[in-house]
């Protein structure tokens, strides 16, 4: 009888077996396991990638043209420049349309991550859109869009934020839980009162916020952010929010708030009238607050009325504001209490310099002089404060110092600068322009012609740019490029400092180690 071996038969069925399970192995591979080894050419249709539900994968270094809203499109979805570790390595996501104004959405989707990346809005290539140019007028969207009706736990972790063309850089809408914010780095965002940093074609008024969160129990920290216009960091309620360990700092053009709790935001109201807004569970901590070369109208307010008369008789009720630090020689107004229910403000530190008065309600009701630690103690209640505040001897309502009075041939606020507020922008820009401090003379001289003048900063720093001193330190900058070379400057400075920190430490800075 013929025998036949049945080893062909049995080798037949292991590799069938091995076949169908790569097959199933690889049809179960998460979206992550997909695009590993997938990144993303400037060119590519990057919508169409995230349409597809995979993750966008930038390359190391390069620059994405982009003339339409990125937006994510599935829950756990990632924007990030594959295998960045330096700043040096992050892929830039550009503003290219001459309309555009929001370059990411990543509305109402849990878990989505943006994550070394560069966004760029490209304001001094662009300029800005009109506001009168948009469909029924008002305010405008944000460069980077997050949180939305349900969004949980979307992260925001180690970008670089430059150039908004709009009214707010990281903007997280209501209705989102539990986003973070983390380890961001925003450089210049808006227009100051006084017209530092526009774009030379720019009409008023563009300022614009860094950081702007009205989810709940989101986490705001480690951010460095420099030179906002209207706000570093502003909570709309976002009860149970932490904003811990952040660095704002105004070097070249003016903000009206540090961080700011003024908000009454209906979307939070705790009564049927609408005056008592949440804010409970809501943290300031270990926050530094620099106002290094510019004014900051008010570093950390704390309710409405001092910002918006208007709002007098809502209260916010339930925050804790501890261990930060205001510094600075241009600062204006510090910790200011007004209309709030349930606050516990105690350990803040003050070393800053004071100077330059709040316009009030008109000229015939001026407020307080400007100072560290006020308080209205009629509308104060039920609150814990340190002993360092003291109460308002007049009023405290409406401290900015920007809204009133005459204007440039450019449209922009001309006042007077405080008497600490002049010394401290002279001392700035030549720091920055030219590596050293003025010599007394210079500092005299500037003086007399900023307050004379009411020049501004920046014209200021385009001065020193067509200095011989300017030019054998760092090369000739056509003056309409001032704020294209700044940017430049500070990301390599602190991608240079990151990465020694990182080469001796094997771990990243803090933005307060970084700055």
């Amino acid at each position: 009888m013929k025998t036949v071996s049945k080893t062909p038969f049995i080798l037949t069925v292991i590799v069938v077996i091995l076949i169908c399970n790569y097959v199933n192995a690889a049809n179960t591979m998460s979206r992550q396991d997909r695009t590993a080894s997938l990144c993303a050419e400037p060119g590519d249709d990057l919508q169409a990638i995230l349409d597809r539900g995979d993750d966008l994968l930038l390359k190391k270094g390069c620059q994405y043209q982009i003339h339409d809203t990125l937006k994510f499109k599935t829950p756990g979805q990632k924007i990030m420049t594959k295998d960045a570790l330096h700043l040096s390595d992050y892929a830039t996501l550009r503003i290219a349309g001459p309309t555009l104004m929001t370059i990411l959405n990543g509305n109402r989707l849990d878990d989505i991550v943006l994550e070394n990346v560069i966004v760029d809005g490209n304001r001094y290539e662009l300029s800005i859109v009109p506001k009168d140019s948009l469909i029924g007028g008002g305010g405008q969207p944000p460069l980077a869009l997050f949180g939305g009706s349900g969004a949980e736990r979307q992260l925001i972790k180690n970008n670089i934020f430059m150039s908004t063309r709009t009214w707010a850089t990281i903007k997280v809408h209501e209705g989102a839980d539990g986003a973070r914010v983390e380890g961001n780095i925003v450089l210049g965002a808006g227009v100051g009162p006084r017209g530092n940093g526009r774009h030379l074609s720019e009409i008023p008024f563009n300022w614009g916020d860094a950081i702007s969160c009205a989810a709940r129990n989101s986490t705001i920290q480690n951010n460095l952010i420099i030179d906002p216009t209207d706000v570093g960091v502003v909570l709309y309620g976002a009860p149970g929010s932490t904003v811990k360990d952040n660095v704002v700092s105004s070097i070249s053009r003016e903000s009206l708030g540090g961080i700011n709790l003024v908000d009454p935001l209906e979307y939070y109201a705790l009564n049927e009238e609408k005056t008592r807004v949440d804010y409970r569970g809501v943290l300031i901590e270990g926050n530094y607050i620099d106002a290094f070369g510019a004014r900051i109208h008010l570093a950390l307010p704390m309710g409405a009325p001092q910002w918006a008369p208007k709002h007098r008789g809502k209260f916010l009720v339930g925050a804790t504001i501890t261990k930060n630090t205001i510094a600075g020689g241009a600062a204006a107004y510090g910790y200011i209490v007004h209309s709030v229910d349930n606050f516990t403000v105690t350990d803040n530190i003050s070393t800053a310099k004071y100077s330059g008065i709040g316009e009030g309600l008109n000229a015939q009701k001026p407020p307080d002089d400007p100072g560290p630690f006020l308080y209205d103690p009629e509308t104060t209640t039920n609150s814990k404060l340190q002993k360092e505040f003291k109460p308002a001897q007049r009023h405290l309502l409406h401290l900015l110092r920007c809204n009133h009075g005459p204007t440039n041939e450019s449209g922009y606020r001309i006042y007077k600068y405080g008497e600490h507020e002049v010394v401290a922008t002279i001392n700035a820009a030549y720091i920055e322009m030219l590596r050293r401090k003025p010599t007394r003379k210079e500092l005299d001289k500037e003086t007399t012609w900023l307050q004379a003048d009411m020049a501004t900063a920046d014209q200021l720093r385009r001065k020193l740019l067509k200095t011989e001193e300017f030019r054998k330190k760092h090369g000739k900058i056509a003056p309409e490029d001032l704020h294209p070379y700044r940017i430049k400057m500070w990301t390599d400075i602190l991608n240079k400092i990151r990465t020694e920190h990182y080469q001796k430490n094997k771990k990243m800075p803090t933005a307060k180690q970084l700055y």
